[in-house]
């Protein structure tokens, strides 16, 4: 994927050119595993290898890397293609994760950016992503991307691991 030039961010920062922006491949999992234990997942790491093949696999996937100069995977977004009865065709970011060292370089802004190209490739009529409240950086980064608060929810979930 084309790496993205450098062009000024938020209160004129420059957008850090030294990160190169990849599409994911398997071996970035060990990787992917890492970065998602800053934020406090991870838990079920050793299954991550499993879940890249299968989410490579689908066209309705996209998983970009964030890599420095070194090669070192500093960031990752997944974003899926998905359509909904109540509100059609969208693509929704799933996750994203930026290593603490490297964050306000940059490198989230432009791999949103490149989930946005990819969504435009898809003619998809707009973006979501959903953020955990906890998540306060979160909820002034995607607003300075143009995203809109758009409702707030609850989310319930159930484990079926072990049941009838």
């Amino acid at each position: 994927m084309p790496d993205a030039e450098a062009r000024p961010g938020k209160a004129g920062r420059p957008l850090s050119p030294a990160f190169l922006i990849r599409g994911a491949t398997e071996e970035d999992a060990e990787a992917l595993g890492r970065l998602s234990v800053t934020l406090g997942y991870g838990t079920e790491r050793e299954a991550f290898p499993d879940r890249l093949r299968a989410i490579l696999a689908s066209d309705s996937n996209l998983v970009v890397v964030a890599a420095d100069p070194t090669g070192r995977v500093v960031g990752w977004l997944q974003a899926q293609a998905v359509c909904r009865l109540q509100t059609g065709p969208k693509v929704e970011i799933t996750g994203l994760l930026v290593d603490p060292e490297v964050r306000r370089h940059g490198v989230g802004r432009r791999l949103v950016a490149e989930a946005e190209r990819w969504a435009r490739g898809r003619s998809v009529d707009g973006m979501v992503v959903r953020s955990n409240v906890a998540r306060v950086d979160s909820h002034r980064f995607y607003p300075a991307l143009g995203f809109d608060l758009s409702k707030r929810q609850a989310v319930y979930q159930k484990d079926l691991r072990g049941r009838a």
